[in-house]
């Protein structure tokens, strides 16, 4: 009995864990924004761009693009519609208007960011915690520090990526929204090896989500829930949706579970390194 409840403990313990690990890496721009000023409009679309970037995977890209704006405006915020909540929830409220935000329950549909938070995550995400810490200091974020600090005590071997060279284009068809890199489903799953299934309501016929490998699961209800194919939770940035009976996943994310750490979109075609 005793064995169980500690068992128990142990796996609320893990849980929390990983919440406010997510949380830290996962910030809401709902929450009040004290003593930040709003970012001009010419820096909104550089904002988005270096976020999607750091989103992405492309570090040291939302790393460059993320210190040109706090050079030039400082620390400024800005918060927006990802154009697949437009196109699921189709009206929707005043980004900046919080109560009706959160009273609509699109806490986790609105995206936000600054440059500090970007510089700060972006270079913890690079192994750059020197970087991040002192970019955690200049913002204010006691999460950047954290979390860089505990990289620098886990530090490992450096993994060094492969030439551009050896790097080979993938036969897939692509858009880009909002600066994410989306693929279709099906021809993606088939290219990169992974394997998959439809979710359908039986009342509807309607596809409601798709079950990736054995453990894998993602949703096509306007939400970025998911989890990858070892069973653990992995939202997605980018949530993936169906439109004309194609279904749009963000590439980074199907991506990552097979096993692919570098990728760019060159020549208009997806290259990807060798793994």
């Amino acid at each position: 009995m005793q064995g169980a409840i500690q068992r128990r403990w142990l796996s609320l313990l893990v849980m929390a864990f990983l919440l406010v690990g997510w949380q830290l890496l996962n910030p809401s721009p709902v929450k009040k924004r004290q003593n930040i000023p709003k970012a001009p409009e010419e820096a909104i679309e550089p904002l988005k761009r270096a976020y999607a970037a750091w989103k992405q995977g492309h570090y040291e890209q939302a790393i460059q693009i993320a210190k040109a704006i706090y050079e030039r405006y400082g620390e400024v915020y800005a918060v927006w519609w990802p154009t697949w909540a437009r196109r699921i929830y189709g009206q929707l409220p005043d980004p900046e208007d919080v109560e009706s935000v959160a009273e609509r329950g699109l806490n986790l549909v609105l995206r936000g960011t600054t440059p500090g938070q970007i510089l700060g995550f972006a270079c913890y995400e690079a192994g750059r915690y020197e970087e991040a810490i002192a970019w955690g200091k200049a913002i204010g974020s006691w999460g950047i520090r954290w979390l860089a600090e505990q990289g620098m005590k886990r530090k490992g071997k450096v993994v060094v990526m492969p030439p551009k060279h050896t790097w080979r284009p993938l036969p897939l068809r692509f858009r880009e929204e909002d600066y994410f890199i989306l693929i279709p489903l099906d021809q993606a799953c088939k290219v990169l090896g992974l394997s998959f299934r439809y979710k359908v309501n039986p009342k509807t016929g309607k596809r409601t989500g798709a079950q990736i490998g054995e453990k894998g699961l993602i949703s096509l209800m306007g939400r970025p829930f998911a989890r990858n194919i070892k069973g653990e939770t992995d939202d997605m940035v980018y949530a993936p949706y169906e439109e004309g009976g194609v279904v749009w996943v963000p590439f980074y994310w199907l991506a990552k579970q097979a096993g692919i750490r570098w990728w760019e979109v060159r020549d208009g075609k997806i290259y990807v390194a060798p793994k």
